[in-house]
């Protein structure tokens, strides 16, 4: 199985890379990025295994993406998430199967389904932790019930190590691009069969997440999951999906004040005569801090989701819920990975699920609409992933 990897060099990457080369039936990874210092530095990281390549490559360049994925069997794409639209045409081109870990306009995507079908391949949007497990468990609570009704996602990614004891004064545990979007932009709820777009940081409440994270203030953002599981699920008659997510008070607090002094802000202002955007000054400056020389980061991610519906004539409820186990957390830091983990390693649970011919639908689809849920829990939990379902009669 040869697998391409764009965005091969990043954070959500590096999990999955360790995974993928977990894999005996894996027998080439290449890695592509922008730079191609940094996919030296990648794969020495990496202990240099031979099954690993490495390419500079733009992947908003269709053609020359194209290119490069011929020959392959599965692109997993890692990049931001503005890459996603041009990397699915480049594989349809190719002719490669595709996954990647969530962009914003999954439309433009799910548009090139039919065409996708006709080459006999098959493309999955979103398919990290959330947007992709999330769903993932949710399709399997779904499945459980006769008529389903509601799905409530909650999730928690905190830095673990208080802020007193980083030299650095901000940690992310993904993409800051997306989380500075889940902090600005009006979210999807979807309530009583209507879909509605709410500010960011509606509806907040206190989740109780497994330690170390514990209680985590969550609320709505800006992504994927109401939208995607309302539609999917749309015959089933769900009436209610929601998503919502925190980060730790000390993180809120200090990205609500950045928002707040305009540093989020995308329209250029005038500086002593230069046109500057904010939002790129502080992305300059966030991607640029000094190394640290205290405490690295320690982030611990954890989600529930809960399905409510009837079966059997009775109202029941169905808790799933996902954890990194202490194995897998000690296995991908003693590699040097500190982010969110567990999304590069469900993004390559699916690739792998691919490469083996376990998802046989073809076409472009929504991680629920094609990944078998138990299977792909199954594998989850191979990987070190402690995953737990509890059933509820409700009165």
């Amino acid at each position: 199985m040869k697998i391409v990897v764009p965005g091969g060099a990043g954070a959500m990457a590096w999990s999955g890379v360790i995974y993928l080369l977990e894999q005996p039936d894996v027998t080439e990874i290449l890695i592509t990025d922008l730079s191609e210092a940094k996919i030296k530095d990648r794969i020495e990281k990496l202990g240099g295994d031979n099954r690993l390549k490495g390419q500079a490559l733009d992947l908003m360049d269709i053609t020359a993406s194209a290119k490069t994925f011929a020959g392959y069997d599965v692109v997993y794409n890692c990049a931001l998430l503005t890459t996603c639209t041009a990397a699915t045409q480049a594989a349809l081109e190719a002719g490669v199967n595709y996954l990647d870990l969530g962009g914003w306009q999954k439309e433009r995507q799910l548009a090139l389904s039919d065409d996708f079908q006709r080459k006999g391949i098959v493309g999955i949007c979103g398919l990290g932790t959330a947007s992709g497990m999330s769903n993932i468990m949710s399709a399997y609570g779904v499945q459980q019930l006769d008529k389903p009704e509601s799905i409530e996602i909650m999730d928690a990614l905190v830095d673990m190590v208080p802020d007193t004891e980083h030299t650095r004064p901000l940690y992310w545990g993904f993409a800051i691009e997306s989380i500075i979007d889940e902090f600005t932009m009006d979210g999807p709820y979807f309530d009583e069969g209507e879909m509605k777009y709410v500010p960011p940081l509606s509806y907040p409440e206190v989740g109780n997440f497994k330690p170390p994270a514990g209680e985590v203030k969550v609320a709505t953002t800006i992504h994927g999951e109401p939208t995607a599981l309302s539609q999917t699920f749309k015959d089933r008659g769900i009436k209610h999906v929601s998503w919502k997510i925190g980060y730790g008070a000390d993180f809120e607090k200090k990205m609500i004040f950045l928002r707040e002094l305009g540093l989020f802000n995308t329209e250029s202002i005038n500086v002593d005569g230069q046109m500057v955007s904010p939002r790129a000054l502080i992305l300059k400056l966030l991607h640029n801090q000094l190394a640290e020389t205290k405490k690295a980061p320690d982030f611990r991610g954890h989600m529930i989701v809960v399905v409510k519906g009837e079966q059997g004539g009775e109202k029941v409820e169905y808790t799933i819920t996902e954890y990194a186990t202490a194995e897998l957390t000690k296995r991908m830091q003693s590699r040097g990975v500190l982010s969110s983990y567990r999304t590069g390693v469900y993004g390559a649970i699916g690739t792998v699920m691919i490469g083996r011919g376990q998802i046989d639908k073809k076409g472009v689809f929504y991680a629920e609409a094609c990944v078998p849920p138990e299977l792909f829990l199954k594998e989850a939990a191979k990987a070190g992933i402690e995953v737990e379902v509890s059933k509820r009669i409700r009165l």
